[in-house]
């Protein structure tokens, strides 16, 4: 019994997969007919061919950092070249076949079946996350639906100018016969044509932050000056900048912003913040958090990333060992002295 349900599943899903099958190849060859050349009766010849061109739908500027889809259009500016009569028809029946062969012959300049894939082909800082996409079929004048390609854009690319190759695949109908008209029969013959096209995009200039320096003299129970020197390392100039710290235990503050003022690519600032170190903290080295709010070129408001200013706190002395090592500096001084001062007057009077 069991044998026989297993079989019956066997059966169905071998079933279903040649339905499948059979409707794949019914759409395939719906599309794009199988090259067929059994006719010897050839009327005319149109020479020309598809030619595409792309261009990106919407704003084409991005930051470093973006994730974002390109929007990529397609139009068919297909050509005509030229035209000649192979044959001319030598009765009603064959001039018939002969005008729809002509009607025929100008799809020459129709794409169809259109595949894309975006290729980084000159190193850009940019990932692209999409793969092949579909475009469709074009008739000469056509303007395709966007193919859609993701992108990444590295956090540190630099601003400028990059040009990725957007390839292009289709067929399109080189040749076409009729013959036995009023039961017209037809051949046809399909090529497949390569293209490639630039598609570019701009990253937009902007400035960012590091920390260069960080100075600090802390010690538990301490209320002291942080110096945290930051550079613009971008290439815009920075305008209203403000550098802000954020702080958690064991340090406090009621000083957390610093006016900067104008920072060119290439520029430093030292920045100062009052803090206070809890008398309890531990000996060793703290990040603080800090960041830079700035206003660029265009007059938006812009916040860097976060960056951490290592701040060491130093162990605190007690004051009995500050005493006892001070004594214990004084006794060999004196010491030292009293012998110098032996030896001395025991040389003046010999």
């Amino acid at each position: 019994m069991v044998l026989v349900m297993n079989l019956k599943k066997i059966l169905l899903v071998l079933f279903t997969m040649v339905l499948i099958f059979a409707a794949l190849t019914h759409a395939t060859s719906e599309s794009i007919p199988a090259n067929i050349w059994e006719f010897t009766t050839d009327y005319y010849d149109v020479i020309g061919e598809p030619g595409l061109s792309a261009s990106l739908v919407g704003d084409n500027e991005y930051d470093a950092g973006d994730s974002a889809t390109l929007f990529i259009q397609l139009m068919n500016d297909g050509l005509v070249f030229g035209f000649k009569t192979e044959k001319t028809p030598s009765n009603a029946d064959e001039a018939i076949d002969a005008q729809t062969e002509l009607d025929k012959e100008y799809d020459v300049t129709t794409a169809l079946n259109i595949r894309g894939t975006l290729e980084n082909d000159n190193d850009a800082p940019i990932k692209i996350l999409s793969g092949v996409q579909q475009g469709g079929s074009l008739r000469e004048g056509e303007v395709s639906a966007p193919m859609e390609f993701d992108i990444e854009i590295f956090d540190n690319a630099p601003s400028g100018t990059y040009e990725f190759t957007l390839n292009l695949t289709y067929q399109y109908q080189y040749d076409v016969k009729v013959d036995g008209y009023p039961d017209q029969e037809y051949d046809y013959w399909y090529i497949t044509k390569n293209q490639t096209l630039p598609v570019t995009i701009i990253v937009k200039p902007k400035a960012s932050f590091e920390v260069e320096d960080v100075i600090a003299n802390t010690k538990p129970g301490d209320q002291t000056v942080l110096y945290i020197t930051y550079k613009n390392v971008g290439d815009e100039t920075a305008e209203d900048v403000v550098g802000r710290i954020s702080v958690v235990d064991p340090f406090s503050t009621t000083d957390d912003q610093a006016y900067i003022g104008t920072l060119a690519p290439g520029d430093s600032y030292q920045a100062k913040y009052r803090i206070k170190v809890d008398a309890n903290a531990l000996p060793k080295t703290y990040g603080i958090n800090t960041e830079v709010k700035f206003r660029d070129e265009r007059g938006d408001i812009q916040i860097s990333d976060v960056m951490k200013a290592p701040v060491k706190v130093y162990e605190d002395i007690p004051f009995s060992e500050k005493v006892g090592n001070s004594a214990y500096m004084l006794v060999v001084l004196v010491i030292a002295g009293a012998l110098g001062l032996y030896y001395y007057k025991r040389r003046g009077r010999t």
